[in-house]
């Protein structure tokens, strides 16, 4: 009996010990699976912070990348810049035409020391859509890209040939002009015109938006007539007396050299009431072929005829240049009475002091009109 209780007490302590292990072993794997549980839930908050961080980054990149297209573009658009406009006007009106992928890719590049941007001139430009914000501001500094419309006024002319000028450049009448050049409020003509447009239309070259008026361009030309006097300081009340010694330099003088010495001849017999006896004044009123007047010519009695009257004419005759006007302003300081051109052909002139030398010059004139007259 004793060895059986003892045999089954054996048994029994060895089924306890097995289920103990296993209990043990259950309890092992469940301590590892949670520590690896632990682990890879570690390991997938590290990663999805550093996916998400990764993410973060990449769209903070992407926020930092400006907008920007590669190449010229395709295609043609107009674009206007307005009198004014700022760096960021320009781009978003570049941005509003397609041109540009995003307004602050011009920005930066106008921004950037030595870009040229502040020397863009307002005007309508030939671009393209598409382009890259660099090639823009390259399109906007070139003279070529812009549409223009351009006029050139050549001294020495009168208001006639300026007026078919203009109507040529803007596509309207030539009574259309003569309409404009009238309404002198519109076009800015000063009171020292005493209302007579002749010599105040500026002759030189201008440029011009498309759909330009004749209003536009007389304003203009009256307008640098205005600056040129104001530059050379001549004061309001000898406006009037400047441009019309200027016009009559601007008729007689055919080298820039003679201009202030022509000029001189003029103040000097302004200064005494001698007949300033100008072809040029006479011409005004009756004009002719070739250099020179007739007797019959001197004949005519007008306020313009300097043979007749003594002083300056009511006015200008011609559209003067800034040469002229700065000789007129500011003549050479001389004793000369006369002078005469004496070859036609180089612009060669010679001045006198008295009526006797002055009657040689004049025969070297005819000298040389002798061999060359035909052909002049």
């Amino acid at each position: 009996m004793t060895d059986l209780f003892e045999a089954e007490a054996a048994s029994t302590t060895t089924l306890d010990m097995r289920r103990l292990q296993r209990q043990q072993r259950r309890a092992t794997r469940r301590k590892w699976t949670l520590v690896l549980v632990a682990v890879g839930l570690v390991l997938v908050s590290i990663g999805g912070s550093m996916a998400l961080g990764f993410v973060k980054d990449t769209l903070a990149g992407d926020e930092n990348v400006v907008a920007d297209y590669d190449g010229v573009g395709t295609g043609t658009v107009t674009v206007i810049v307005e009198s004014g406009q700022s760096g960021a006007d320009i781009a978003k009106t570049l941005y509003e035409a397609g041109v540009i992928a995003s307004e602050q890719a011009f920005i930066e590049v106008a921004n950037k020391p030595g870009s040229g941007a502040n020397q863009i001139k307002p005007g309508h430009y030939f671009m393209a859509r598409q382009m890259k914000a660099q090639y823009a501001l390259l399109y906007l500094l070139d003279d070529d890209r812009r549409d223009v419309r351009k006029i050139t006024i050549p001294e020495g002319n009168r208001v006639e040939t300026y007026y078919q000028k203009i109507a040529d450049l803007t596509g309207f009448e030539y009574a259309d002009v003569e309409k404009a050049a009238a309404d002198h409020a519109a076009i800015g003509l000063p009171p020292e015109a005493n209302d007579n447009i002749e010599g105040w239309l500026f002759p030189a070259t201008y440029q011009f938006n498309p759909g330009v008026t004749p209003t536009d361009v007389l304003s203009a030309m009256v307008a640098k007539t205005v600056q040129t006097l104001e530059s050379y300081h001549v004061p309001r009340d000898q406006w009037l007396t400047t441009l019309t010694i200027a016009s009559l330099v601007e008729r007689e003088a055919k080298l820039d050299e003679d201009r202030p010495l022509i000029s001189g001849v003029i103040h000097n017999r302004l200064a005494v009431g001698q007949a300033l006896e100008l072809d040029a004044t006479v011409k005004y009123v009756v004009p002719s072929e070739g250099p020179f007047v007739t007797a019959e010519d001197k004949k005519v009695d007008s306020p313009y005829n300097t043979y007749m009257y003594v002083g300056l004419p009511p006015g200008p005759i011609a559209g003067a240049g800034a040469k002229s006007i700065e000789a007129a302003w500011t003549p050479a300081v001389h004793n000369y009475y006369f002078y005469v051109t004496v070859d036609l052909w180089t612009g060669e002139t010679r001045y006198a002091e008295t009526y006797p030398e002055h009657l040689k010059n004049v025969e070297l004139l005819n000298q040389w009109y002798a061999e060359h007259g035909s052909s002049e």
